[in-house]
């Protein structure tokens, strides 16, 4: 029996048809959706069923790699035309054409990621945003969780590979914020397993491997304090005062003039709009302290005492219009006056790092400006063991 032409046609674009049908990832189902699955392995976690929990988070980048897959074929599939190639890469324009195509789907992931970035994050490029949507199949968050679970079970070197696997893929991070908890947890771990010799040998090739922690050639020198301190480093890295070296000579000029009336002048001169690093400035002036170099503990304690103090500030003065900073000891008494502030305070070591700064002038011979901030805190620092520490440090 002959076949004929047009049948065999018909045949191949029918299989051709076929093959691309079944290559075409699936549409996501909602029940399925990553942040779905990693919200019950979190859940999972704070109710101790920890193998409930990694199965959940490994389920959830499963899911989160097919879901990205999706998304990347409606992207080059509705920006492949000819007619959408000709508009450009620009998003108005890209955008213009997509709706009169009636491309739906990828209309709503372009405007969902402008919405969470902007177009300056993607340079203006529609290109560059499916390059980058490509990038997304990792998911930190899961990969942060799974870290936790192999620190409670005292698998150091995994949670370590976890927690700098979370780190590095940080820029697709849902809550861009959340990168400081992966950090602080990195700290936790380095302080936790520091006598772990497993631990150090597997950290030592990770950060050896990894220039931006430790410098080449370095890790044959490495330290689980080293760790410690590098891990703590690294938060700091996003703190543009703690880099401006400017800055920081500045409020030392300001401490080392030794005069009892710049204590107030030092709250009136310096501004620091930055949160996420006061834990690492403590922790960091502690290990400073304890190795002997006064100066960069110092260094910690008084830009944590600016940081702290310019955010305080700003929250006073978003409650009551009329606030005006007038005297240290003043801002002292108002922050008595909020439980909330006192919890954050309480929290993010802000009495301890203001009462350190004090105690680290007068370990540096700057008695004079050490005791009236002493005297200050013993006036009007709103929690009691503070205050009460203060007290004990005047000189009668």
């Amino acid at each position: 029996m002959k076949i004929g032409f047009k049948s065999i046609a018909f045949s191949l674009i029918f299989v051709s048809s076929l093959a691309s049908a079944q290559s075409s990832p699936k549409r996501p189902i909602s029940g399925d959706y990553s942040w779905r699955i990693l919200e019950n392995a979190n859940v999972a976690f704070d109710t101790a069923r920890y193998g409930e929990a990694m199965d959940l988070a490994n389920r959830a980048k499963d899911s989160r790699r097919a879901e990205i897959e999706w998304e990347t074929y409606v992207l080059e599939s509705a920006l492949s035309p000819l007619a959408v190639r000709r508009a450009g890469d620009e998003f108005k324009e890209v955008l213009k054409v997509l709706n009169e195509r009636d491309e739906k789907d990828a209309v709503a992931l372009v405007n969902r990621y402008l919405k969470l970035h902007g177009e300056s994050f993607f340079n203006e490029s529609v290109s560059r945003m499916v390059e980058w949507v490509k990038s997304k199949i990792v998911y930190p968050e899961a990969d942060f969780l799974i870290g936790k679970i192999y620190q409670l079970e005292g698998e150091y070197p995994m949670a370590y590979t976890f927690y700098e696997k979370a780190r590095r893929e940080r820029e697709f991070l849902d809550i861009p914020d959340m990168q400081y908890e992966i950090l602080y947890a990195m700290v936790n771990l380095a302080r936790e397993s520091g006598n772990s010799k497993d631990y150090e040998q597997s950290l030592r090739m990770v950060l050896d491997s990894d220039g931006k922690i430790l410098g080449a050639g370095r890790a044959s020198s490495y330290s689980a304090s080293e760790d410690y301190e590098q891990a703590l480093l690294l938060i700091l890295d996003s703190d543009s005062k703690y880099k401006d070296d400017v800055f920081k000579s500045a409020f030392l000029r300001i401490l080392d003039a030794n005069k009892s009336s710049d204590v107030d002048r030092f709250f009136l001169l310096f501004r620091a709009d930055v949160v996420g690093s006061l834990s690492a400035l403590y922790e960091l002036g502690n290990v400073y302290q304890s190795r002997g170099k006064e100066e960069q503990a110092l260094e910690c304690s008084a830009l944590g005492s600016i940081e702290a103090f310019t955010h305080i500030h700003e929250t006073l003065s978003e409650r009551d219009t009329d606030y005006k900073f007038e005297s240290f000891a003043d801002f002292l008494s108002m922050c008595g006056r909020y439980n909330d502030i006192l919890e954050w305070g309480e929290q993010n070591h802000v009495w301890e790092l203001m009462f350190q700064m004090a105690d680290r002038l007068e370990r540096r011979g700057k008695s004079t400006i050490a005791q009236s901030f002493f005297e200050k805190m013993a006036k009007s620092m709103p929690v009691e063991y503070w205050r009460a520490e203060a007290a004990s440090r005047l000189r009668t």
